[in-house]
């Protein structure tokens, strides 16, 4: 494991994520009522560029009704899937900037510029911050068929069966982390892409997959029911939902570490008044409530930020991630 300590300490300071999209229904209003006093005053259309059953489209529903309550307006969801989450966010990317339209990304949005050719989008670009929503580990899981019961055994099955083993992802982010830590582990296995979590959390309980870093939202449910076992969890504290499974820290790789984020955004040029609006209806419903406290009991860290904390926290992660892409040389599989 010394290869694992050096390498995963030169990625220590990686952070990872998960992607929601927020767009209009209808025709779009003059543009003063974005800007105005009064805003909103129709209802906003959440486009999850995932299917449902996965982290993001967990995190958004849960919020959505309080979320409604704290803007005075319906909030409605509208999944759409496709190219491991861009398509969804080109939609909010190519809205109308009235205030009315959001994008709820994840680190799969800071990387898929670095991925693809020409890119799809720019994030600094073409997007203004408007909040972090929650923060999360992954958790490392295998099918209950797998002969390994730590991060450890894992490894030295892996690399005593190079190629025997799939991994899957459902996003490009998940896919990239995922690289990350079979090259520092010196492991190969074969990546099988998925639409989203929810997909992959059907081949994984199904067997298709074998192995998948994903987050809480979609991963817990099926380690509680059995389904799955979590060998590691990618933070460097371990995850108050699973105390008895260790940190990959812990286990070896000594200082590596991933962390999920959704974050939501709107299309640039967005008028200031409504950034500022939606960022304050945002982190009153993640400083208490109902959804909050779902969120944190599915465990997810709760982290509101202001718009300019957020662009901030955004630049760093394109930074981060488009690093990791060429040092590891990940390509796009769809």
């Amino acid at each position: 494991m010394q290869a694992g300590r050096s390498r995963g300490a030169a990625w220590a300071a990686g952070w990872l994520g998960g992607t929601v999209v927020l767009a209009v229904s209808g025709l779009a209003v003059a543009q003063p009522a974005a800007g105005g006093a009064n805003f909103p005053v129709k209802p906003l259309r959440v486009v999850v560029p995932f299917p449902p059953g996965g982290g993001t489209d967990f995190v958004m529903r849960a919020i959505a009704p309080q979320l409604s309550e704290a803007l005075g307006q319906q909030v409605l969801v509208d999944n759409r899937a496709g190219a491991q989450g861009v398509v969804g966010t080109q939609i909010g990317a190519r809205a109308n900037p009235d205030g009315y339209t959001l994008t709820i990304v994840d680190a799969a949005t800071v990387i898929a510029p670095a991925l693809m050719a020409p890119p799809p989008f720019d994030v600094m670009r073409d997007f203004a911050p408007i909040a972090l929503l929650v923060e999360q580990p992954y958790l490392i899981t295998v099918h209950p068929s797998v002969p390994a019961t730590t991060i450890g055994e894992f490894v030295k099955l892996v690399q005593a069966n190079p190629g025997k083993y799939n991994f899957g992802s459902g996003s490009a982010i998940a896919h990239v982390s995922q690289e990350v830590f079979f090259s520092v582990a010196k492991l190969r296995l074969t990546h099988v892409p998925y639409r989203g979590s929810g997909p992959l959390m059907a081949g994984l309980v199904g067997n298709e997959v074998q192995t998948s870093f994903t987050g809480p939202g979609a991963a817990l449910p099926q380690v509680r029911a059995g389904k799955l076992r979590a060998l590691a969890v990618t933070s460097l504290r371990r995850f108050a939902q699973t105390p008895d499974v260790p940190t990959l820290d812990e286990s070896g790789f000594r200082g590596f570490e991933i962390r999920g984020w959704f974050g939501m955004l709107a299309p640039s040029g967005t008028p200031r008044p409504a950034v500022e609006r939606l960022n304050a209806a945002i982190n009153r419903v993640l400083s208490g409530g109902p959804a909050a406290q779902v969120l944190r009991d599915r465990g997810y860290d709760l982290n509101p930020q202001s718009p300019e904390s957020f662009g901030k926290f955004l630049a760093g992660e394109v930074v981060r991630w488009s690093k990791a892409v060429r040092q590891y040389g990940v390509k796009s599989e769809g």
